[in-house]
């Protein structure tokens, strides 16, 4: 009895063994594949780190130029600013010193000069604080 267990063991065993073969195989050949593919990837991996370099190089070049660019645009805004200021500065004292029609006549373009103003404030978030609101 113990014989014939034996031997039904025996040829389990040898039939699992027989199964697995094909599964070992293609471990073995995705092992191989996967050697090939990592040393590919260590050929190729010092010209990919290159090509992040430069990239990586040139991001932070534009990004120092354009914050550089709005600095600049937004001193000249500042300056516009001023200059506008001094100009409807300028007209208040003409019209309240002076009952021409010329200062009636230019009214309506010191509005239209305070309205740019106000446009350009609130453009570059001057206007809301100064106003004690929020910035964004």
């Amino acid at each position: 009895m113990t014989d014939n267990i034996l031997i039904i063991l025996s040829v389990v065993f040898l039939l699992f063994a027989g199964l697995c073969v094909p599964f070992l195989v293609q471990i073995l050949r995705t092992a191989r594949e996967m050697a090939t593919t990592l040393r590919l990837l260590n050929q190729r991996l010092p010209l990919i780190m290159r090509n992040l370099e430069e990239i990586t190089t040139n991001v932070n070049r534009t990004s120092t130029t354009v914050h550089r660019q709005v600095a600049e645009i937004s001193l000249t805004i500042r300056r516009i600013q001023g200059i506008v200021g001094v100009f409807l500065g300028l007209e208040e004292v003409l019209r309240r010193r002076l009952s021409f029609p010329f200062v009636r006549a230019l009214q309506t373009p010191m509005a239209v000069g305070r309205g740019v103003r106000v446009f350009i404030d609130c453009l570059t978030g001057d206007g809301l604080e100064r106003k004690g609101g929020r910035s964004t």
